[in-house]
């Protein structure tokens, strides 16, 4: 279908965009994408497209595919400073430029989309597909849910940058005569419309069950897809919609889906898997290379499919291996925690625990200090090799397509200062409020001062920003605040709100609780350089 849009009239009349309540038909789209053909026609064979507007980044994509270049899709920005060759960058589309284009038949195998993922080990490594890739996987999507032609509008919490956005937004829509709706989904009110598809992440759809914020009006069809989706917010959501979790990556596209929370995942159709221990191997024309090998525990029965582990987070500590899957399993048996996630650090374990209700009880009872020695004693039970760093928190962080951040938590362990503990956290448009624990055994207390311990003021500062940096995506510069003001000093063991809240010129900060207000500012968004995927 993909090129009988561009290479005929067939289509043109049909509605293929809406872009800010504007309705684009096919034949206003590629009028557009010609106008920008003559643009980047002239550019670098190396094109990289960074939009987080879906709308320019549709019209650059299939001007970059029509122009026969090579195209890669980077969400942070940090990784242009890794390729290795010469590119130009397209930022947003070109309205100003004019010019007509005649669509001619194209070799979908010879445009490369190149994705950046930073794989199992968190380093980053480029993944290529043909545009044939993409195509077989959007028309096979469309044919096993039955899609091909109904009246949906497809919408998105994700960008087209990543491979699910690509897919899910751009590719199934388009290849199966759905409609594009290019808003960014960012909280669940902005789901207001009929006869819809949301694409989206684990991570945002359990905040909807989280924080209490239904959709305004529940979408026809919902797709998930990054990481495991909860089942309590699995079987939540499906009193209302069409759940469709997809088990795949960047590399393989996508393997299997299931539609009930307590199922196990059917196999796409044209997908094959073949058993080589420890792994399964794949075969499908969903990507480039011949077969890949899955890096988790799957187990086939009756042509369905069961996912346990990954086989790749095996640590060699002292001579021995111990995995990181299994020691997770034992320690969330443990009430003192709800989640955590198991890296190694150094020459040793680090583990991010997030703490249930009588975790957090513990350690407001007693201190971090006995809380870990709980914690450790608890696993010397099973294992003799343990995690011997130890961080709190109250939630795993996710990245924005719902996988282990594991970037962030890397950036946690490095930091040399005790950051306070975060015990909860509520969330609204633009703005949280964390609820934090300034532990008495965190190290900027030594010395600020030896007979009266606060919390220093340029650690206040330092705080702000790093909560920020997390939570808004984004690098705060060392640069200019303002509006800077001290009003009560902090103390050890004090629980004091943190409330973040962003605008187009600042983000702000302010240190409180029920009573009193501690510190409050503002950091210029000058000083703000995004697109760092923390």
């Amino acid at each position: 279908m993909i090129l009988e849009i561009f290479t005929t009239n067939k289509y043109d009349k049909k509605i293929a965009v809406i872009n800010n309540n504007n309705k684009y038909s096919f034949s206003q789209l590629k009028k557009l994408i010609a106008s920008e053909i003559n643009y980047i026609k002239n550019k670098k064979e190396n094109v990289v497209i960074t939009s987080e507007d879906n709308f320019s980044f549709i019209i650059q994509f299939f001007a970059s595919i029509f122009c026969n270049k090579n195209i890669y899709l980077v969400t942070d920005k940090a990784r242009l400073k890794e390729m290795p060759f010469d590119y130009d960058i397209l930022e947003s589309y070109n309205s100003e430029y004019v010019g007509n284009y005649e669509f001619t038949n194209l070799n979908i195998n010879e445009p490369l989309i190149n994705f950046y993922t930073s794989g199992s080990s968190g380093t980053p490594k480029i993944i290529k597909k043909s545009l044939y890739n993409l195509i077989r996987e959007a028309e096979d999507i469309g044919k096993e849910f039955e899609l091909k032609g109904k009246s949906f509008n497809v919408i998105s919490t994700t960008t087209m940058c990543h491979l699910f956005g690509l897919t899910f937004h751009l590719m199934t829509p388009i290849c199966n005569g759905l409609i594009i709706d290019t808003q960014n989904v960012s909280y669940s009110e902005n789901v207001n419309k009929k006869n819809t598809i949301l694409v989206s992440t684990p991570t945002f759809l359990g905040s909807i069950l989280k924080f209490n914020m239904p959709f305004k009006i529940c979408p026809e069809y919902i797709i998930s897809a990054g990481s495991k989706l909860n089942e309590n917010v699995f079987e939540y959501l499906e009193h209302n919609s069409k759940i469709i979790e997809i088990y795949g990556s960047t590399e393989t596209g996508v393997v299997a889906y299931k539609t009930h929370f307590d199922s196990d995942f059917n196999v796409f159709p044209n997908v094959t898997l073949i058993e080589n221990q420890p792994n399964y191997e794949i075969i499908s024309d969903y990507f480039y290379e011949n077969k890949i090998s899955l890096n988790d525990k799957i187990k086939i029965t009756n042509g369905m499919l069961s996912i346990g582990k990954r086989t790749d987070r095996i640590f060699k500590i002292l001579e021995k291996r111990v995995s990181a899957d299994e020691l997770e399993e034992k320690l969330r048996q443990c009430s003192y925690i709800k989640d955590c996630y198991i890296t190694k650090h150094g020459d040793k374990l680090a583990c991010l625990a997030a703490l249930t209700k009588n975790g957090q009880e513990c350690l407001l009872k007693n201190n971090i200090v006995y809380l870990t020695k709980e914690l450790k004693q608890f696993l010397y039970e099973y294992s003799e090799i343990i995690p011997q760093k130890w961080k709190f928190i109250d939630e795993i962080p996710m990245t924005s397509t719902g996988k282990i951040n594991k970037k962030l938590i890397e950036h946690i362990f490095n930091i040399n200062l005790s950051l306070p503990i975060i015990l909860d956290r509520c969330i609204s448009k633009g703005s949280i409020i964390y609820k934090i624990f300034f532990y008495k055994q965190c190290n900027f207390f030594k010395g600020h001062f030896p007979n009266f311990e606060i919390v220093p003021g340029v650690l206040q500062l330092y705080i702000a920003k790093e909560f920020a940096n997390a939570y808004f995506n984004l690098t705060l510069g060392q640069g200019q605040y303002k509006r800077i003001k001290f009003s009560n000093i902090i103390k050890p063991n004090s629980i004091i709100n943190l409330k973040l809240e962003k605008s187009e010129t600042n983000v702000t900060y302010e240190f409180y609780s029920d009573s009193t207000k501690y510190a409050s500012g503002a950091f210029l968004c000058n000083n703000i350089f995004e697109g760092m995927e923390l």
